[in-house]
C-alpha cells in the first residue's frame, strides 16, 4: 500500500532540496512525480530551494481539489509548502495513497513564526502514515525547530514566507527572543 508521508523541519532544513532530490529519482526510472506548491509562496510556477535548484510545478491554493487530479500515469505525488494545505486536502492525499496505491509525500514547516500549527501540517500529523524530520540547528548550536521572523511583518501573516525573513531557532533562543 501507498503512504503518506509528512517530512517537516524548520526553516533551512532542506525539505525543498529532499523533495526535488525525490522527483529526480523518479525521474531517473522513467517514473513520474507529480510536483506542487502553494501559490502563495510562488505563483511562477516552480518550486526552488536555496542550493538554486528548481523545477516546473502545479500551483495549489485553497481552493484545489486534489480529488479531481488526473492520476493516470502519475508515480508520486510531491507537496511542498504542505503547511498550507486545508484538512480536507489532506484527507483527498489520504485517498489518493490509500484507493489508489499512488504515493504522496508531503514537505513543510509544523509551526508559524508565532509558533501555532498550521493547518495543514496539523491534518498531516494526524493523519500521516509515516512522519519524518529533517533537522536543522540554531544559531547556538541546538536543533532548531521553531521559526523567528527577522524583517518586520507586511500584515500577511503566517503566509508572508520570503524566505529572507526568517531564522531557524531552538525553543529557546525563540522563547528568549519573545522576552519569555
Amino acid at each position: 500500500m501507498a503512504k503518506l508521508t509528512f517530512t517537516y523541519g524548520a526553516m533551512n532544513a532542506g525539505k525543498t532540496t529532499s523533495m526535488l532530490q525525490v522527483a529526480h529519482n523518479y525521474e531517473s526510472c522513467n517514473l513520474t512525480p507529480c510536483v506542487f506548491t502553494y501559490e502563495g509562496c510562488d505563483d511562477k510556477g516552480a518550486c526552488y530551494c536555496r542550493l538554486g535548484i528548481s523545477r516546473t510545478s502545479n500551483l495549489f491554493n485553497k481552493e484545489y481539489s486534489f480529488s479531481s487530479l488526473d492520476l493516470s500515469g502519475i508515480s508520486i505525488i510531491l507537496i511542498d509548502e504542505a503547511q498550507f494545505l486545508t484538512t480536507k486536502q489532506v484527507f483527498d492525499l489520504g485517498k489518493i495513497a490509500s484507493f489508489n496505491d499512488i504515493p504522496v509525500m508531503c514537505y513543510g514547516l509544523r509551526t508559524s513564526w508565532q509558533a501555532h500549527v498550521f493547518e495543514g501540517s496539523a491534518a498531516l500529523l494526524g493523519i500521516a502514515d509515516e512522519l519524518r524530520e529533517i533537522r536543522t540547528i540554531c544559531q547556538c548550536g541546538k536543533k532548531a525547530i521553531m521559526a523567528l521572523r527577522s524583517a518586520p511583518a507586511n500584515g500577511q501573516g503566517d503566509e508572508d514566507l520570503g524566505q529572507d525573513k526568517y531564522v531557524s531557532v531552538c525553543r529557546k533562543c525563540w522563547l528568549n527572543s519573545q522576552g519569555e
